[in-house]
């Protein structure tokens, strides 16, 4: 993986928030994500993206009082090899093959993270 860690920053600092989906699927997995998964928040830190603006995710239904992302996807700036992998946890990162269009013109790629599972918080 080649990441243009200075372009992801500046790209994540510039997403407004009104850019972010607000269901409360996905408000509930930015309220938890950082804390919840310290270590792959601070992985990806380290290639400039923010884990609390994902570019989408895909929830399950709540089980129990928990709910599960089975995929996360992030946009990252440069280039990656289709065969990357890479585990922390039982968190698994890929290239993602399946993604709605970004509308970025610049080299780029999206990486799939999951599964994600949160405490199924809907209060507002």
């Amino acid at each position: 993986m080649n990441v243009n860690v200075h372009q992801n920053i500046a790209y994540y600092s510039h997403l407004p928030e009104k850019a972010l989906c607000d269901c409360v699927y996905c408000k509930n997995y930015y309220s938890q994500v950082k804390s919840a998964y310290p270590e792959v928040a601070a992985y990806l830190l380290r290639l400039g993206i923010d884990i609390e603006k994902p570019f989408e995710t895909s929830p399950l239904e709540p089980q129990n009082g928990y709910l599960t992302y089975c995929c996360c996807q992030y946009i990252a700036f440069g280039s990656c090899s289709d065969t990357f992998y890479h585990k922390i946890g039982n968190v698994e990162f890929r290239k993602a093959t399946s993604y709605p269009n970004t509308h970025i013109t610049e080299q780029h790629f999206v990486l799939d993270v999951w599964p994600i599972t949160l405490k199924a918080n809907f209060s507002e």
